[in-house]
């Protein structure tokens, strides 16, 4: 683990907001390299801090909403092939049991939108999941299940009122009534670039589908990814799936665990367009034990560049949600062949939560992550060596 630290970040607590809600959240890295934290703090409200040396050092937080944070989702413009600098942000809170809606503008002094309500709910419970993305097109949509199952559904905001304007009501719904089941909301690839795909978790099957959206028709299409993928509530420990947008080649990539803290799990990886599912190389085959929690980014600047990130050491002598590393391995010819198990953590932790950023633009990659406990706060794994000139003055 040559050249990494971990940084504390920012303080939350042991309620578990920050992944129990099973949000879709992502270390945000601008074009220019700027980092964005969004995430639930220790007062249970939405706040973000900003990085401009890889993770190094982080500014004062920004308070975004106050009020008692159950779940949040991130998305940012660029990853939808969009020239704009929005974050966009959804978040359920237990106060008036809505799931809500606001950006912030990275382009424009960070300016935050006017708040939007994209559900009004009833009763927020446990077992829900969040997802928000924007289409190709410009929509921005919202899947949301904020009580075991019983409220919530699909929501759009058309392009032309993103971000301050009201959100339609509810669509087809993308759901199966299953309180525990989870989604990642990701961009489609169709003629229609106002199209969503979706990759569903259905935790009665086991399974992982891949459900395309019709913007146009309104409807939904779910082909089989993979059975057999046993799931872990979110409630316990969250993501143990992660997507990214390979915006190159008109695709999207998929990262899952088939099973957590098991004997001989494996990581799983596929990239999958409207009409191909394709899987590669096996990222962990057949894991000792103890392992969990994943991410994947596509680095930009090598092509070809995945880097898969996890938690738990593949040949054992951890103990997950107790005392686990973070490691990651990279593949340089896209999935077909996977480089050798790297630590990325400097000391063992009760790691629940993890993100970095899913397309990274400049310089290494970062981890946020979460420790539990005695610790209680979001960290980030960073490189800590910063470019030097290749030279010197000398008198005369």
């Amino acid at each position: 683990m040559p050249n990494r630290a971990d940084v504390n970040v920012a303080a939350t607590q042991t309620a578990l907001e920050q992944f129990s809600g099973a949000g879709t959240q992502y270390l945000v890295q601008t074009s220019a390299g700027v980092l964005y934290l969004v995430y639930v703090d220790d007062t249970s409200d939405v706040s973000f801090k900003k990085s401009t040396d890889g993770g190094l050092s982080w500014t004062a937080p920004t308070e975004i909403f106050a009020g008692t944070v159950t779940a949040l989702s991130v998305w940012y413009d660029r990853w939808s092939n969009i020239s704009a600098g929005l974050i966009h942000l959804a978040y359920t809170e237990s106060g008036t049991d809505d799931t809500l809606y606001r950006t912030i503008n990275t382009e424009s002094s960070d300016a935050l939108s006017t708040q939007t309500v994209i559900f009004a709910g009833a009763t927020t419970g446990t077992g829900g999941c969040l997802s928000i993305c924007r289409a190709r097109g410009g929509n921005v949509y919202c899947a949301t299940m904020i009580d075991a199952g019983a409220e919530g559904g699909f929501f759009r905001l058309l392009n032309a009122n993103v971000p301050n304007g009201a959100w339609d009501a509810a669509r087809a719904t993308v759901f199966e009534a299953i309180s525990l089941d989870q989604i990642i909301l990701v961009p489609g690839w169709a003629a229609d670039n106002q199209d969503m795909m979706a990759f569903f978790w259905d935790s009665s099957a086991d399974e992982i589908s891949r459900k395309l959206y019709d913007d146009s028709a309104n409807s939904w299409a779910e082909t089989s990814i993979a059975t057999s993928m046993a799931d872990q509530v979110a409630a316990t420990a969250f993501p143990h799936f992660a997507a990214a947008v390979d915006i190159a080649n008109s695709r999207n990539l998929l990262v899952a665990w088939s099973n957590v803290d098991t004997l001989n799990a494996d990581l799983r990886f596929w990239h999958i367009t409207e009409s191909a599912i394709t899987e590669v190389t096996n990222v962990v085959l057949n894991s000792v034990d103890d392992q969990g929690l994943c991410g994947i980014c596509i680095d930009l600047q090598t092509t070809g560049k995945w880097i898969v990130v996890y938690g738990g050491a593949s040949g054992g002598g951890e103990t997950f949600l107790t005392s686990i590393n973070l490691y990651h391995k990279i593949s340089l010819d896209s999935g077909t062949t996977w480089g050798p198990e790297s630590l990325l953590t400097t000391m063992t932790s009760d790691i629940t939560w993890l993100c970095t950023v899913p397309r990274l633009n400049v310089g290494p990659m970062p981890v946020a992550y979460h420790r539990d406990a005695a610790q209680d706060n979001i960290a980030c794994n960073v490189c800590f060596l910063r470019p030097q000139a290749a030279y010197q003055l000398v008198g005369g």
